[in-house]
């Protein structure tokens, strides 16, 4: 299991941000005609709200006649790079001019980059690229020295010769190699757009405009130790995701990376108003795990039901044991019982187990209640009274149908 060493504050919506200002690549055509540009950071039936410099303003939708926004083009965008083969050339770079077209300069060089690793001498994708050539070799910039192409898109022995990459809402560094990078953020642009899918009407989740960070590894020597039995982390205090590759794959990746997202949801897009109970942070992160399946490199499919079989075996052993935690012990788990070594298993897969049971409940209104249980959560009022108050009439029946 893969922990995270620290807390996460949680708010939904502030109108003062204190985030560097994005460029205003949004707008917004009043119904008078008059035009507002910055960027649309949430949208929803109601309300239209556009950020311009570090203030937020809700536009009624009955006052906008029309907007184009940067977050829906990229949604679509990320969507068909699912069906965008990366073993053809020309279909990476169509994508890339559709990129370029629409406001989205990070995607385009990304899909560049794959359609460069199949053309390693075309010179326009080279230039396109910003590369030089230098003595009849295509070099590319890697921490201020030009290293040739051929050798720098393989995996990096020191991490100061790290490759660093951008998406729209990541910035990676990593030794793993080019193409690993290139998939590595892809997936992380779709998890985020899968918990937007899942849970940005409900929570009013605003449009990220600061990169998250993360370091990607090629090997877990490499990366900064936090513990002999954790391989992928997401540190509040850089903050930053780390993790490395084993077997081919990112440890971790969508389990830390929904760290990661919720962090700066909550924290970093607006003012926080308390943090998340443990329980619910590490049972959203294993939720959101379970629903990935990553057949493709950089094309994740996501299920409509979250499936661990670990934690289902971790269930079954601690129920036969009569080893499981009771609800109000759960509730109250913290960040330091989580990273405890001392029946870690069970802790987590308890914890995916509540959250999974709520949310995929067949009764309706108990679906209802954890969404308002997410919405108290999310202004600080998650704590263990709340959860028992809401779900007071389902009491006894939560100390034992989650864990079957």
């Amino acid at each position: 299991m893969f922990c995270r060493p620290s807390h996460l504050a949680t708010a939904i919506l502030a109108t003062t941000v204190a985030a560097q200002a994005p460029p205003p690549r949004d707008v917004v055509v009043l119904a008078n005609g008059a035009e507002q540009r910055g960027r649309i950071v949430r949208v929803d039936d109601e309300v239209v709200v556009l950020r311009t410099g570090s203030t937020e303003r809700e536009i009624p939708r009955h006052k906008v006649q029309s907007f184009t926004s940067v977050a829906a083009r990229h949604r679509d965008l990320i969507a068909a790079f699912q069906t965008t083969p990366t073993d053809e050339p020309a279909a990476l770079q169509a994508l890339a001019a559709r990129a370029d077209e629409q406001d989205l300069p990070h995607e385009a060089r990304l899909c560049r980059w794959y359609a460069l690793l199949l053309r390693p001498d075309d010179a326009a994708l080279h230039t396109a690229l910003g590369n030089r050539e230098q003595n009849g070799r295509w070099c590319v910039p890697i921490d201020g020295s030009w290293l040739p192409f051929v050798s720098a898109r393989e995996p990096r022995a020191d991490f100061d010769d790290a490759w660093q990459l951008r998406s729209e809402h990541f910035a990676l560094r990593t030794t793993a190699g080019l193409r690993t990078g290139l998939d590595t953020l892809f997936e992380l642009e779709a998890l985020y757009w899968q918990i937007h899918a899942r849970f940005g009407a409900d929570l009013a989740l605003l449009e990220l405009v600061e990169p998250v960070d993360v370091r990607l590894y090629g090997t877990r020597d490499q990366m900064p130790n936090l513990a002999d039995t954790v391989a992928a982390y997401f540190s509040t205090a850089e903050p930053a995701l780390f993790t490395c590759v084993e077997h081919g794959r990112p440890v971790a990746l969508f389990h830390e990376g929904t760290h990661a997202l919720l962090h700066h949801f909550f924290v970093r897009a607006a003012k926080g108003r308390g943090q998340l109970p443990s329980w619910l942070d590490e049972g959203w992160a294993d939720y959101m795990d379970g629903l990935a399946q990553t057949r493709v490199p950089g094309k994740p499919v996501f299920r409509d039901q979250s499936v661990q079989p670990a934690h289902l075996q971790a269930l079954a052993a601690a129920r036969a044991a009569g080893d499981l935690y009771g609800v109000h012990r759960l509730l109250n788990l913290q960040s330091s019982d989580f990273q405890a070594s001392t029946r870690q298993d069970t802790k987590y897969a308890q914890a995916w187990a509540l959250f999974r049971h709520l949310r995929e409940h067949a009764d309706a209104a108990l679906r209802t209640t954890f969404v308002d249980y997410l919405q108290a959560a999310a202004r600080g009022k998650g704590q263990a009274s709340t959860f028992r108050r809401l779900f007071a009439a389902h009491e006894r029946r939560l100390e034992t149908e989650p864990w079957q």
